[in-house]
């Protein structure tokens, strides 16, 4: 199988000026089997679900709400165990010194999480809410930031997961890739997102995408 590189490549951004230079181009589009862009559309889609929250679309984009103060997401796409990849990007604003905090999931509610915390400055991977790896990252408010998320089955029953978070600021370009190895088996689920608006503004997502690897 084809791994996945993440380019991110600060002279090619600067050169053609691409909103989110970090692209999940592991297996091309061949594998593609989601592609949703909210450009035709002022709702969810048939099946997707709304969780903890309504969620409005404004100017091309889903957006998660502002209020209250607590996790806010969709459930999209079908349910797998394994064998996935999602990405998703995100644009959030900061508040005085008060931060959104926003995330991309597999394998259901309680299944594996790729957050951005940028209060803490870290990168994390979750598995059911508690933290299993953190990396240093530091987040660029008001930029797109592209979050990508996989899950495979290695020998010996074993899975890996593995992350990629890329955000183009206004004069600065942040990128971390993160990994874990899961020695229980996952849960079959459907991939998520999430937001939790700690800076009372909403959260704006766009360009969800879902590939099956093998």
């Amino acid at each position: 199988m084809q791994r996945w590189p993440f380019p991110c490549l600060l002279l090619a951004a600067l050169v053609v000026g691409c909103e989110t230079p970090c692209k999940p181009t592991g297996g091309g589009d061949g594998n593609l089997f989601l592609n949703e862009s909210f450009a035709k559309t002022d709702a969810l889609p048939d099946g997707w679900i709304e969780l903890n929250g309504e969620v409005s679309f404004t100017n091309g984009v889903l957006q998660l709400p502002a209020a209250p103060l607590e996790p806010h997401g969709v459930m999209f796409g079908p349910a797998f165990t394994d064998g996935l990849r999602v990405s998703a990007k995100f644009r959030a604003e900061k508040n005085k010194r008060q931060f959104p905090t926003f995330s991309l999931g597999l394998n259901g509610v309680s299944g594996y999480r790729l957050r951005v915390n940028p209060t803490k400055e870290k990168l994390e991977l979750l598995r059911n809410e508690t933290v299993v790896n953190a990396i240093d990252f530091l987040w660029q408010p008001n930029g797109w930031t592209l979050l990508t998320l996989e899950v495979r089955e290695l020998p010996g029953l074993q899975w890996v997961v593995e992350g990629n978070a890329c955000t183009k600021g206004t004069n600065a370009l942040a990128e971390a890739s993160i990994s874990w190895k899961d020695a229980d088996a996952p849960l079959a689920g459907r991939p998520t997102v999430w937001a939790t608006p700690f800076a009372d503004k909403p959260v704006e997502v766009d360009d969800l995408r879902l590939w099956r690897v093998d």
